[in-house]
């Protein structure tokens, strides 16, 4: 009966071992992909070029004289409207598409 009983009790830490490390490695793993998942969305806000825009008012009330519902949010991305308010960047600030100043210079001509 002691050599069952010691054999139980040796299985049983073994498996509250094993159980314990799964737990910490599962814990582990979920805050990595969390960080990674913030990572990311992070990346994604910082894409939106609204705060260089030329139609930015910086005013809580009107963000965008153009686009006031979209303005600093994940759809204001792709903005069609967009001109860059920065003439470092020669008017596309990190946009591809060519900015709405351009566009009417070319319209004309």
């Amino acid at each position: 009966m002691n050599v069952i009983a010691l054999a139980l009790h040796i299985v049983g830490g073994v498996g509250v071992t094993v159980g314990i490390c799964a737990v910490l490695l599962f814990c582990v793993w979920r805050v990595l992909y969390t960080i990674q998942q913030g990572t990311s969305y992070v990346r994604r806000l910082h894409q939106i070029p609204c705060s260089r825009c030329t139609y930015f008012t910086g005013d809580y009330r009107l963000k965008c004289a153009v686009n006031p519902m979209s303005a600093l949010t994940e759809e204001a991305i792709g903005c069609g409207d967009y001109v860059c308010n920065s003439p470092a960047y020669g008017g596309l600030c990190s946009q591809d598409k060519m900015p709405y100043q351009h566009i009417k210079e070319l319209v004309k001509q």
